[in-house]
């Protein structure tokens, strides 16, 4: 842990830029999303049916979109990049708490999920995989850390503002702290004007066309590189996100509590930022490519207590596992791409990766409800769930012969 805090003082600004744009991108995440849910419903008129599905287009919109302007990074100068990612989050903010119709609800969410979760995660952590060689996997754990920030401090700060002063007028509220902190990310990344490391902002892709052709997300595809490790993050995101969405149904079945299972969310949070830590430290001493195949393994390992146990300490113990997950994931992943693919192309590899994981959340869920709807019990998905990443995992361990 010595070395974590070592290298945490020696670089605490760019590390700060990171932490910040992780931890605001919590507003386009499902878990901000969710806490204006009902005040859109009762405003529009619309059932649960209906606005998941319109939840889930405009996620699967934002991530085909995703991977079309995230490479942009490896061609723009980060601080312009950086600038126009926060103000389009800041705008797409503002457009929904000014929202009166439904196709331009569909609109607003779209560009929320857009900016929030995938442009804004996708600067922070392909701005630390680039900044940092050997020491990486720190960089990206310390840096990821804004996401278990924003989901203890987010819901109860802005439950509160909707309580006091209404959806639309929170909303506007989040568009506003968006907006004032983008000179202070600019801060954090100019800071001390080191312009020997700020070198690596500028863009690392030519004009040549063949540059330019090798750059496109879709490129990858082909890559057996991508069908080993895309898997492990389809299955981690996809999973997690239909246990979490269906949790209150989940709560029913087994006789829990609202309020239990909204504070069993603490243990989520607790798990991915311990887990973060332990993963970037890993990275560092192992390699990505060495431990990427076991980043599922927590994930199964409460998906297993989830099946045998019923008693309700079982429930915080799985949420923590899931958020081990992707928190143990976030610097191996990271890294692994850069140590794959180098470090030329990674926004247009990052952008690609996180498309798999925005399209694998809004699949997620409608999978799990589909079979619900046919009567399938959680025991049931549960056991489908795990051999589905036990298969993943299989998958990924050829990795080693790349």
């Amino acid at each position: 842990m010595l070395q974590i805090f070592r290298f945490a003082r020696q670089n605490t600004s760019l590390l700060l830029f990171g932490f910040l744009l992780t931890f605001f991108s919590g507003f386009g995440q499902t878990f901000f999303i969710s806490l204006f849910v009902p005040s859109i419903q009762q405003y529009f008129q619309i059932s649960d049916g209906f606005f998941s599905g319109l939840y889930a287009l405009s996620t699967v919109l934002s991530a085909a979109t995703l991977s079309w302007v995230g490479k942009y990074i490896d061609m723009v100068r980060l601080p312009r990049f950086t600038i126009r990612v926060m103000l389009g989050l800041s705008l797409s903010l503002l457009f929904i708490s000014q929202t009166y119709y439904l196709p331009v609800l569909v609109l607003a969410i779209f560009t929320m999920r857009l900016f929030g979760q995938g442009l804004m995660t996708h600067t922070s952590l392909t701005s630390m995989g680039k900044f940092f060689d050997a020491d990486r996997g720190k960089a990206i754990s310390l840096a990821a850390l804004g996401h278990p920030a924003g989901e203890a401090v987010f819901p109860i700060l802005f439950v509160t503002l909707i309580a006091l002063v209404g959806w639309r007028m929170s909303m506007l509220i989040a568009s506003l702290m968006v907006f004032m902190f983008i000179p202070v990310a600019l801060f954090f990344l100019f800071k001390n004007r080191d312009f020997s490391r700020l070198r690596k902002l500028l863009p690392s892709i030519s004009k040549d066309p063949e540059e330019i052709k090798k750059a496109r997300p879709l490129q990858f595809l082909k890559s057996k590189a991508f069908w080993i490790l895309a898997p492990n993050n389809f299955a981690s995101a996809s999973i997690g996100t239909a246990f979490i969405f269906f949790q209150l149904k989940l709560g029913l079945t087994r006789g829990w509590s609202e309020a239990f299972m909204a504070s069993s969310f603490v243990a989520y949070a607790l798990a991915g930022a311990s887990s973060s830590i332990v993963g970037g430290l890993l990275t560092d001493r192992f390699s990505a490519k060495s431990i990427y195949p076991f980043t599922l393994v927590p994930f199964m390992v409460g998906l297993i207590l989830f099946l045998i146990v019923s008693e309700a300490w079982v429930y915080p113990a799985f949420l923590a596992s899931i958020g081990m997950t992707n928190g143990f994931s976030n610097p191996v992943k990271n890294a692994a791409l850069a140590e794959i693919y180098g470090t030329k192309f990674l926004g247009s590899v990052r952008s690609l990766f996180i498309t798999v994981m925005i399209f694998s959340t809004a699949l997620g869920p409608v999978v799990f409800g589909t079979l619900l709807d046919a009567n399938v019990s959680f025991q049931l998905l549960g056991l489908l769930s795990l051999a589905a990443m036990v298969l993943c995992t299989l998958n990924a361990l050829r990795i080693y012969k790349l």
